[in-house]
């Protein structure tokens, strides 16, 4: 199916002419020219800091990402010092981003690259999807922006733009491809879709006045941005309220068990009073003294923990005193829970 098709199946309120896609590409490309943001990685667009970010930011906020992206970078400079690490040593690394399996795939991913591709990432998507961790999505980024190869990407933001510029109701994988195969920089364009998308062509109250393309939106033109993209059904949530334990010994080091399972899987846990997030008995206590409370989304969960400090009769099966937790992968939870000792 065809842009042309896509757009008269498409558009519903009055007959308006696509956006013309070569105009189209090259406004978005001048835009991003002027208007990116200087992220670390579009420095010199190494393809594994490429890679890296395009990892880290599947699911989390550009604001959340940068300072790991520098830490991560400082401890993994470079593909091989990746490959070699442990699956702990990554996501230790990790700890805090969340979706941790990210993390391990990554480390995958790269120790392939070194035994398939003698450690030089590949540059075309057919040979990027070979490796694991690596799909549709960030194949196409690391083609485009890395190597500057015409493969489209569509995220929640470039979906979001092509759906109201065209006024797209169905799949954007098409429309994406035909766009970029008329861009002059697959790099500039793709990116400025992207960029669009993160701070102008918002999911409320786009600033449509400053966009490069608003005078060709067909969803500005028939009154339906607050329509496009149509809205996904959402996720049931689950509201759980779950008692969190802190356990010290005389050494000050604190009493944690390593997780298994699909959720946090080997990641270091605190002791709680609830079997909603892990597996195992709860956790039986001496005394308790209540710190504080916060609040915590884990996926489809929305936890209240209420954490106290505890003491116990003796040390529970299957846990360990941890002397730092920066030494040992964990959920961003502790280090909330650690925070409210102070």
């Amino acid at each position: 199916m065809n842009l042309i098709t896509h757009f008269v199946k498409n558009t519903i309120r009055r007959p308006l002419h696509p956006p013309d896609l070569r105009r189209t590409a090259r406004l978005i490309e001048r835009w991003f020219s002027r208007h990116q943001r200087p992220l670390p990685w579009r420095v010199a667009y190494d393809p594994y800091h490429v890679w890296v970010s395009e990892v880290m930011l599947q699911q989390t906020r550009m604001e959340v990402v940068l300072p790991y992206f520098a830490r991560f970078l400082e401890r993994f400079p470079n593909l091989g010092s990746l490959a070699a690490a442990t699956d702990d040593e990554v996501t230790t690394a990790w700890s805090g981003l969340g979706y941790y399996r990210r993390a391990k795939m990554l480390r995958a991913g790269a120790a392939s690259v070194m035994e398939t591709f003698d450690g030089t990432i590949p540059s075309t998507v057919d040979e990027l999807l070979t490796i694991p961790g690596i799909g549709r999505y960030t194949a196409g980024a690391i083609a485009s922006v890395a190597f500057e190869q015409r493969a489209p990407i569509v995220d929640g933001n470039v979906a979001r733009v092509l759906a109201r510029l065209f006024a797209l109701e169905s799949d954007a994988w098409p429309l994406a491809e035909e766009l970029v195969r008329a861009s002059k920089s697959p790099r500039a364009f793709n990116q400025g879709l992207m960029e669009l998308g993160a701070l102008v062509c918002k999911p409320r109250n786009p600033a449509c006045l400053v966009c490069p393309v608003h005078d060709a939106c067909v969803a500005r033109a028939t009154g339906r941005i607050d329509e496009l993209p149509p809205p996904k059904p959402k996720k049931a949530t689950r509201e759980l309220r779950i008692p969190l334990y802190l356990v010290r010994d005389r050494r000050g080091r604190v009493l944690m068990r390593r997780a298994s399972g699909t959720l946090m899987d080997s990641m270091y846990h605190l002791p709680h009073g609830d079997t909603s997030l892990f597996e195992g008995e709860p956790f039986a206590t001496t005394t308790r003294q209540l710190l504080g409370t916060f609040r915590h989304t884990v996926t489809t969960r929305r936890i209240e923990f209420v954490v106290y400090a505890a003491t116990i009769s003796r040390r529970a099966r299957g846990y360990e005193w941890i002397a730092d937790i920066d030494e040992v992968p964990h959920p961003s939870y502790v280090r909330k829970a650690l925070k409210l000792e102070r």
